[in-house]
């Protein structure tokens, strides 16, 4: 016999409606009526029989609507915990036992619900007796035939769709209230703090789904057969290859495909998706459009024998797809699935950037404000990681700050009730991975993954919601893993009751098409030729897979074309000038250093009094620590020259200039600066003021965003929410996406802060490009230097950068086994005839092929380097043509020393990023000026300073921002630009008299030319490496060759094992060995200086600091106590 028990739902309704009592009591003695005792009697005395009738009667009705609207608020907002979420048909809900994954914790609350849905009509049992539910729910009103009259409360639950049934009998009521939250689709709302979001909800859940049309249904089950006889194709044609397919969450993909069909009827028409491993391949052929012919190509993986930047399931795909609206009206929508690594989640923040940066490309005066409609980001997760990862709440975080909102985001969780094999009991603390979202205000969507028309119905619920309030919005997809977490694993071993149950549970496909069949919709035999159809489909799609295996010329073309080394720019990457017109520079510094006038604008006095230092550093006559350039205002003349337009006719004078400096290469056309991160705009060390504030009213005025000096793009400075992982992710998005269009900037609180976006930099900015041909200019300002602040705010950890770096230490660019074996390969890619020659005619085909139209609609990025923006091969022809002329042949030998020479041309743009460290305000200037105006995109690391920004001699003269400056990658003494200590520096010993050069990066340069001066010496030369990586060679080796018969040490303020020692030592002795200037090996012989190796970045103590510091400058530059190692 069922447990007998009382609802705690009819204990809260009881208690309401005994609150009630009490209420209309007190009201009764307020309005007159009066409660006499004459003995032992009590009586009602009032005006009337009849009244006294007719008051009962109400209060009777009052109590009773009371307690069925308390009903319905139970159901709104437990019934979830109850709903036939689970595909394998376990349970109502996350409560019943037995089963591993059903180990959940649930709320006590979920319970009453339960027993009220599992006893009702005829189990429904209080204080032992089995009653009727009005009784169990403790209505006075016997007749369950009476209709209640409840008002809007339950309006919306109306199943004509129109919200005007406001009288309820109680099993009416009740009845549909189960069959809408309790069956396989529930909604969750009532955590949402907007009444109008909360209504329409309920207007567009509560009212039921319209049967769909027969039509519809026949096209869900052609889609629902494709997804599921891909999956069969794909495990029979590969049955050993890993492909994480969508085994268990067939519907996942007519839900896709019908949210982008809601989507494009609601007016979007570009839509970015971020999504893990499992299902992409099905998601990419059915919903992009991607030919199974070119999935197979990589599953067999013919192209071994090419360079290949990842798996196959991590790759990510462009594609227009056009959507049928209505009959003969389809729209075009704009897919873009944005490549991800293994590290779940870690994508999420890369799409919310990458769909900000369309959306402000569409309007960048209102920030893409006005395409938030247009452009939508579609997230889907796993149950495991959506809950267990912090990323989901850091991105969640931005959806609505108004520097980050992309106009809400759809989140979808593909809830297989699994994560490998830990079961949901033990990956989290909550009913529902979904639960998470509550603290974000998104409403949640709950469906039933073998519920195929439920399942269209939520994903568009989905996009509707998304459109209507630009807001978050999370689908909780209940499905489950048919195999285990891939094809080859055995889920039986960790789960044998749910791998039976699995195994005995059918297809969703097949379901569904039963029961089409079983309705008459179609019959078998127009059942089996829709498969045979999809079947015949399938094999064809998958044999042109030759089709889509790239030949040596198509590989040769395409990974030589974006480099152009020996006719091209290469070598001006590295010096073309950089600099401006000094009249230009004032008058923006002029302007972006004044108030607004019109405004009645009240500076702050610090602010003031800078801005006035500012102006005047820009007059000739400013000299060496009295006023001159300093590092902020460098930064916002770099930002500002960015930002101008230089056809505009106010600037006409300098038009010429602007375009051809020195005749030698442009620099590029005007962009957006946006830089973003923690209190970046009044910058953590008081020093940037991007925006400046009237103190008497605390209106904001951004200096740079209204120069007045002529046509200007957008600047942006977003103080960031604390987060580095979802920020930095977002940026490195928003870069990909806008490219040259934008200047996009990262800024670190300190450079440590970094630690916690390591994934980001790891999987996205060190390899994106090679991973997958995805370019990103991002630059990134991380703060190092050694202060005596502590382990956590003194280093940047320059050592993972260059650990990263992907050079070969050992040779000179050109000189590498790797470029060696490159240029072989790239010979005989060539097809040499059996003489060993190529023609050049021959190459001229393969890099300038005569054109073809383009058909395809789906772009992938299936060969890494291969896709890319970069996708004019004249460049590499250019070379070639300068080199042998444009006919005859190459032999093996002459073509290896060509390959070899652009190798050495060629070194900036192979490279994967670009570190720097720059020692003045003017190289600071020139390094972002020189970013924007190469023809490369890479993503340009800066340590920046921090007592710098404000030191008396880190200050750059005018002259160092003229026409024919530029950044110079490497400064020794007495070098252009060396003048911000040389003012109070005694002349130095000729040349060959040096017995000591000091190599150096960023502030220890200030601190050695110090005490050289202090100590007088004249026989030690400084030498900064201005650009770490990639490593300057030529330049390097050219200051080395001055000194003949000088030491070389290389000192730094950072531990042994950490900074630079161990990128620097091998490239050092690299370079030393090419130029061959040491007398001896032993003059020739690096040594270091610097802290012993530490297991923390620094010490805590200042004292220690100042006695560590010391020493190493000491040693440094006195050879008694220098320590060779």
């Amino acid at each position: 016999m069922a447990s007998r028990r009382i609802s705690s739902v009819g204990d809260r309704l009881r208690r309401s409606s005994a609150l009630a009592a009490s209420t209309r009591a007190t009201n009764a003695r307020e309005t007159g009526d009066t409660v006499l005792h004459i003995g032992n009697h009590r009586a009602w005395i009032r005006h009337g029989i009849g009244r006294a009738r007719r008051a009962r009667s109400s209060e009777a009705a009052s109590h009773d609507a009371l307690r069925l609207i308390e009903l319905a608020r139970a159901v709104r907002a437990r019934g979830h915990l109850t709903a036939s979420l689970d595909p394998l048909g376990r349970s109502l809900g996350p409560i019943t036992k037995g089963f591993e994954t059903m180990e959940a914790t649930t709320p006590a609350d979920a319970r009453d619900i339960h027993a009220l849905i599992t006893g009702y009509p005829n189990l429904l049992y209080k204080d032992g007796e089995r009653v009727s539910l009005g009784k169990y729910l403790g209505l006075r009103e016997s007749d369950a035939n009476v209709a209640h009259y409840l008002g809007e409360d339950a309006a919306t639950l109306d199943p004509s769709g129109r919200a005007e049934k406001t009288r309820w009998r109680a099993n009416e009521l009740f009845e549909r209230l189960r069959d809408v939250y309790c069956g396989t689709m529930s909604v969750e709302c009532n955590h949402l703090t907007s009444q109008d979001r909360k209504r329409w909800l309920r207007m567009q859940f509560e009212s039921g789904p319209e049967r769909p049309s027969e039509k519809t249904r026949r096209k869900t089950l052609a889609r629902l057969l494709r997804a599921d006889m891909l999956e069969n194709f794909l495990a029979e044609r590969f049955p050993s290859a890993k492909r994480f397919g969508l085994e268990g969450a067939e519907s996942l993909i007519p839900g896709l495909q019908a949210f982008v069909e809601r989507a494009a009827e609601r007016r979007v028409e570009s839509i970015v998706l971020g999504m893990p491993h499992r299902g992409r391949l099905n998601v990419l052929h059915n919903v992009f459009g991607k030919p199974l012919g070119a999935i197979s190509a990589e599953i067999v993986d013919d192209r071994s024998s090419f360079l290949v930047g990842d798996v196959r399931y991590h790759l990510g795909a462009r594609a227009r797809v056009d959507v049928e609206i209505e009959e003969g009206e389809k729209r075009p929508v704009t897919m873009t699935l944005v490549p991800n690594p293994s590290h779940l989640e870690m994508v999420n923040a890369v799409v919310s950037g990458v769909v900000r940066a369309k959306q402000f490309r569409r309007d960048p005066e209102a920030q893409g404000a006005g395409a938030r409609a247009h452009v939508l980001p579609l997230l889907l997760h796993g149950d495991a990681s959506f809950c267990g990862l912090g990323q989901t709440a850091e991105v969640m975080t931005l959806q609505d700050l108004p520097d980050y909102s992309t106009g809400g985001t759809v989140h979808v969780i593909v809830n297989n009730q699994i994560g490998f094999t830990t079961v949901p009991r033990r990956a989290r603390s909550s009913p529902h991975p979904s639960d998470v979202a509550k603290a974000y205000g998104a409403p949640i969507i709950h469906v039933n993954g073998d519920d195929p028309d439920a399942v269209i119905r939520a994903m568009r619920l989905a996009a509707d919601y998304r459109a209507e309030f630009q807001s978050d919005v999370v689908v909780n997809y209940v499905c489950y893993r048919r195999f285990g977490h891939n094809e080859l694993d055995d889920p039986s071993i960790t789960l044998p009751l749910m791998s039976k149950r699995i195994d005995s549970t059918p297809r969703v496909a097949a379901t569904y098409a039963n029961v089409c069949v079983a309705e008459g919709m179609l019959s078998n035999d127009e059942l089996r030729e829709l498969k045979e159809d999809i079947t015949r489909d399938l094999a064809t799609d998958s044999a042109t897979h030759q089709h889509f295996i790239p030949t040596t010329e198509s590989w040769l073309a395409s990974t030589h074309s974006v480099t152009t080394g020996i006719a091209g720019r290469e070598a001006l990457i590295t010096s073309c000038g950089t600099g401006m017109p000094l009249d230009a520079l004032k008058e923006i510094c002029y302007s972006i250093t004044s108030p607004p006038a019109d405004k009645n604008f009240e500076l702050h006095p610090y602010v003031s009094a800078m801005f006035e230092a500012r102006r005047k550093a820009m007059e000739p006559e400013a000299q060496v620590g009295t006023g001159r350039i300093d590092w902020a205002t460098a930064e916002a003349l770099a930002f500002a020259s960015i930002l101008m337009h230089p056809d505009d006719k106010y600037w006409g004078k300098h038009v010429a200039w602007w375009m051809n400096p020195d005749e030698e290469a442009p620099l590029g056309s005007h962009a957006h600066v946006r830089i973003s991160g923690q209190d970046v705009v009044r910058g953590t060390f008081n020093h940037r003021h991007a925006a400046v504030y009237c103190s008497r009213t605390s209106f904001e005025h951004i200096p740079l965003d209204n120069m007045g000096v002529g046509s200007q793009n957008r600047f942006i400075a977003a103080n960031s929410p604390l987060s580095e992982h979802a920020v930095l992710g977002f940026e490195y998005g928003f870069s990909i996406e806008a490219g040259k269009e934008a200047l996009t900037i990262w800024e670190a609180q300190f450079g440590d802060f970094a630690n916690n976006a390591q994934v980001i930099i790891d999987q996205f900015i060190c390899s994106g490009e090679e991973r997958w041909g995805q370019r990103s200019n991002l630059v990134l300002l991380l703060p190092h230097g050694y202060e005596g602040q502590g382990p956590d705010h003194s280093s940047a950890r320059p050592e993972r950068w260059l650990a990263a770096a992907n050079d070969d230490p050992d040779a000179l660019p050109g000189n590498a086994a790797a470029d060696i074996a490159f240029a072989e390969r790239t010979f005989e890619a060539l097809g040499p005839d059996a003489d060993g020659f190529v023609y050049v005619e021959k190459i001229k085909m393969i890099l300038q092929p005569d054109e073809v139209e383009d058909t395809a609609k789906t772009e992938t990025f299936a060969r890494a380097l291969e896709s890319s923006d970069g996708s004019d091969t004249s460049g590499m022809w250019e070379d070639i043509k300068a080199y042998f002329g444009s006919s005859g042949k190459i032999h093996r030998r002459d073509w290896i020393r060509y390959m070899r020479r652009r190798a050495r041309a060629s070194f900036m743009t192979r490279a994967n990023f670009v570190l720097v460290q720059p020692s003045t305000p003017a190289q600071y200037f020139h390094v972002l000026r020189r970013h924007m105006s190469s023809p490369h995109t890479k993503p340009l690391v800066i340590l920046t300073p921090k007592t710098l920004l404000h030191h008396k001699y880190c200050a750059s003269k005018l002259m160092d921002f003229a026409p024919k400056s530029s950044f110079r990658r490497v400064i020794a003494d007495g070098d252009a630009g060396d003048d911000v200590t040389r003012h109070e520096s005694i002349p130095l010993k000729p040349a060959n008299e040096i017995k000591r050069v000091v190599l150096c990066t960023g502030k220890m340069y200030y601190q050695l030319a110090r005490q050289r001066l202090a100590k007088k010496i004249d026989d030690i030369a400084i030498v900064r490496l201005e650009q770490l990586f990639p490593f300057p060679h030529d330049a390097l080796a050219r200051r080395l060759q001055r000194y003949p018969n000088a030491h070389l040490v290389w000192a730094q303020e950072e531990p042994k094992n950490m900074g630079y020692w161990a990128y620097v030592a091998p490239r050092i002795a690299t370079t030393e060995r090419a130029t061959r200037t040491r007398a001896t090996s032993d003059i020739s012989r690096l040594r270091y200086v610097g802290r012993p190796p530490a297991a923390s970045a620094a010490t805590g103590s200042f004292a220690i600091h100042t006695t560590e510091t010391a020493s190493v400058i000491n040693q440094a530059l006195d050879a008694d106590e220098m320590h060779s190692v």
